[in-house]
């Protein structure tokens, strides 16, 4: 009797490590190009993010830019998320766009990024520009206007000589 459960219980551990391992083997994107901190359960929080904040319903394209920084592109638009882990707690960190889009007045597909330092942003677009600072803490986090909305100097051409003058000494 011992036996048969003895062998009851190791069949049951068996298919439990091959079928529930932890990982999707039918999903459809490869994590394993993701880089370290992905797995499917991230992924899929990620996935629903993205196409909530871009209003996209489609199938989304994921792109791995490195140290845990993820493009997802769809709808003809593209939002770029950070994946923040400590202790094995992780949460993503949203877009500076989306906040960028309502402080500039300005579509998202028109707004470019610098990084400043780690936890500063500077996002220009539309003739504007402003900087962007990360608050919170491992659950979540938000973007925050860190500097006031100001607008970009076009710097002026020098206006071509006309022919037959005489330049300045």
């Amino acid at each position: 009797m011992n036996l048969s459960r003895l062998s009851f219980t190791g069949l049951g551990v068996a298919f439990l490590v091959v079928g529930c391992g932890g990982s999707r083997s039918n999903s459809k994107v490869d994590l394993s190009g993701m880089g370290p901190s992905m797995n499917a359960k991230r992924y899929a929080n990620l996935e629903k993010l993205a196409a909530k904040d871009l209003e996209c319903t489609e199938e989304l394209t994921p792109t791995y830019l490195g140290e845990n920084q993820y493009q997802m592109t769809g709808c003809n638009a593209d939002t770029t998320y950070e994946l923040r882990c400590k202790m094995g707690q992780c949460a993503w960190v949203p877009d500076v766009k989306g906040r960028a889009e309502f402080d500039l007045a300005c579509e998202r597909a028109n707004l470019t990024t610098t990084r400043l330092d780690p936890v500063t942003v500077g996002v220009s677009g539309c003739g504007k520009r402003a900087a962007y600072r990360l608050l919170g803490s491992v659950h979540s986090f938000s973007w925050t206007l860190n500097s006031p909305v100001t607008l970009e100097e076009v710097e002026a051409q020098p206006a071509s000589p006309s022919t037959g003058a005489v330049p300045p000494p």
